[in-house]
């Protein structure tokens, strides 16, 4: 490929999955320091791409109505303009990330010279791999998604770099927090994200309440809890669980978790957007996992650390469950004892 070839990246959503990218698109970055790379991304999660330096075009688009009528008319009007925009671009290259067949169309459509993506046993949605022209096979054994999508940038030149992935927050985000936790008077902290897109894929709120007693009453640590929109009475049930000074609660927008867990000792959160984000930051993380997988979706350092329970039907990836969820009916000791794991690992 050329010194500086023009680089189509496609990962629409989720925010864990955008972040499992940017290690790619670093090294991808790192080889090609001239060349253009843009990324199409969903409308509403365009906003995590302005902390991603780097990135030459943020395109983003709205796919959430294709669900409704693929080949409608008024779907096709409304796509026509970043269509174009793309085509015009003449890329060297469209990589798809995320394995669908809409994205892969995609790919097909922007007029790139060379398509990368999954080969049929790894996309999402099985017709998309027909778009490719170069195809990752399935590894031999499981590995996480971020070192698959390592794979799909090495596919396109990229030299392999460490999973690492950069993220900064703004001026007004990091000032924002430093204030609040000036006010809030907190310097040593532990952080604990009750929530999560999926009801499966959460811990119970009132053991998080019994965790942040533990870890304020044996560790000499204030806790904060984040939550986001419409989680408010999740950090009610956990305040009324906690005995004891009552944890902090900070409902903040997403990227002003960036300087949050700067300043934080360790992160303990299920399998979502923060516990990546995180990782993503190199910052001591405990992960509380039940339906997805901890090899290809927990947290990435060696020395970070996961609790779960293995049973004959783990790993479903289910988004409701038949057993009432026992995957999840995790201990509160055992959760402490991983956050101390962790914590002694940091001296």
């Amino acid at each position: 490929m050329k010194d500086s070839p023009k680089i189509l990246i496609i990962k629409l959503r989720s925010l864990g999955d955008i972040i499992h990218t940017l290690p790619a698109f670093q090294s991808l970055r790192a080889t090609f320091p001239e060349g253009r790379i843009d990324w199409l991304i969903e409308r509403r999660l365009a906003f995590l791409l302005s902390a991603a330096p780097g990135i030459d075009h943020v395109i983003p688009i709205d796919t959430r109505s294709l669900r409704k009528g693929f080949m409608s008319r008024q779907n096709w009007d409304r796509l026509s303009e970043p269509i174009r925009s793309l085509r015009s671009v003449r890329y060297d290259v469209a990589i798809d990330f995320q394995g669908l067949l809409k994205t892969a169309f995609i790919s097909f459509i922007s007029g790139a010279k060379t398509r990368i993506g999954f080969a049929k046993a790894q996309v999402r949605e099985r017709p998309a791999h027909w778009f490719y022209h170069r195809k990752i096979e399935k590894p031999a054994l499981p590995v996480h998604v971020a070192r698959l999508n390592m794979l799909l940038a090495k596919a396109a030149g990229a030299c392999q770099s460490k999973l690492t992935a950069c993220l900064q927050a703004g001026d007004a985000d990091t000032r924002m927090i430093a204030s609040r936790l000036l006010q809030e008077q907190l310097s040593e902290f532990a952080v604990i994200n009750p929530g999560g897109g999926w009801p499966t894929k959460q811990w119970q709120p009132a053991r998080y309440g019994d965790l942040a007693a533990r870890i304020q009453n044996e560790l000499q640590m204030r806790v904060v809890v984040v939550t986001g929109p419409g989680e408010e009475s999740i950090y009610q049930e956990i305040a009324a669980t906690c005995t004891g000074r009552l944890p902090v609660h900070l409902d903040v927008p997403f990227l002003q978790l960036i300087p949050l867990f700067q300043r934080a000792r360790v992160v303990i959160s299920g399998d979502t957007g923060p516990l990546h984000l995180a990782c993503a930051l190199g910052i001591p993380a405990v992960a509380i996992m039940g339906p997805t997988a901890p090899i290809r979706n927990g947290p990435w350092s060696e020395t970070d650390q996961v609790v779960v329970h293995y049973l004959a039907c783990s790993f479903c990836n289910g988004r409701s469950c038949p057993t009432s969820n026992e995957c999840m009916d995790i201990g509160v000791e055992e959760v402490f004892e991983a956050v101390v794991r962790r914590l002694e690992k940091e001296h």
